[in-house]
């Protein structure tokens, strides 16, 4: 037991980032569903996969063998050598440091999707840091939670340029981070005004159902009487259905003719 809880700690050791952060496996629970389902289902860029989303992909791959890697490490039975585990976990800080680079240089993809492995390492970290009641492993626990803070940090600080580029999905996550509790007490204001902006360009964009979900999320951040929560409403409620397809008559759309209006 030693020498795996050995073998985990160096995987977070290295996976750490050049600002001194770590980054985790990726669970194997409803948590990791979440998170999963989440970006792929709110992709926010459209068109062929840009680099910076390979690498994101790359990233979680390298991530699924260093599961099953250190899956056989705890195996009585397993014959590979414990290297594996380090090996693929090298291969994913690579990656981070790529995107990293790509960030640095402007590149807003790259910035976004840095700030989703931040936000999804955060809260894998937390979950973590939940489960843990074993009074031996309190320790653990203080670690993981440090971890979900810096992680936290890591995404806030990616997001925030994508999210002044307008790209609905990172302000969206800026409110997660602001209304959770992993960085002490919920920034309420601050979540609302994101999941705000968020709404609007969704809205502008013609995806009502995110706006909604935006709405929904700024009622738990905001007074209901807000400015910001009233003109969202309306937004999603007051405006006239476009109904292409029904047409009034014709002979009801032509104007009287001079002779039948004469009489």
């Amino acid at each position: 037991m030693f020498a795996l809880n050995r073998i985990l700690l160096c995987t977070l050791l290295l996976l750490a980032s050049e600002a001194g952060t770590a980054i985790a496996s990726e669970p194997k629970g409803p948590s990791a569903k979440v998170s999963a389902t989440s970006s792929q289902t709110n992709e926010p860029f459209v068109g062929p996969a840009s680099e910076a989303k390979k690498l994101y992909r790359r990233y979680k791959r390298a991530f699924e063998k260093t599961i099953i890697a250190i899956d056989c490490v705890k195996s009585p039975k397993c014959i590979e050598p414990e290297d594996e585990v380090l090996r693929y976990a090298k291969e994913a800080l690579r990656t981070l440091q790529k995107l990293d680079e790509l960030s640095a240089q402007g590149d807003i993809q790259a910035s976004y999707y840095r700030g989703l492995i931040g936000f999804e390492r955060g809260k894998f970290y937390d979950t973590q840091a939940k489960v843990i009641t074993h009074p031996d492993f309190i320790l653990t626990a203080t670690v993981y939670r440090r971890y979900a803070k810096e992680q936290f940090l890591l995404a806030e600080k990616f997001f925030s340029i994508p999210a002044k580029a307008n790209i609905p999905d990172a302000n969206r996550y800026l409110g997660d981070i602001y209304s959770s509790e992993i960085l002490g007490n919920p920034r309420k204001e601050k979540a609302a005004n994101q999941y705000y902006r968020a709404a609007i360009i969704f809205i502008e964009q013609g995806n009502k159902i995110a706006g909604a979900q935006m709405y929904s999320a700024m009622k738990a951040n905001a007074n209901p009487s807000d400015p910001r929560m009233v003109e969202v409403y309306a937004k999603l409620h007051n405006e006239e259905p476009i109904v292409s397809w029904r047409k009034l008559p014709q002979d009801f759309l032509q104007k009287p003719s001079k002779s039948s209006a004469a009489h």
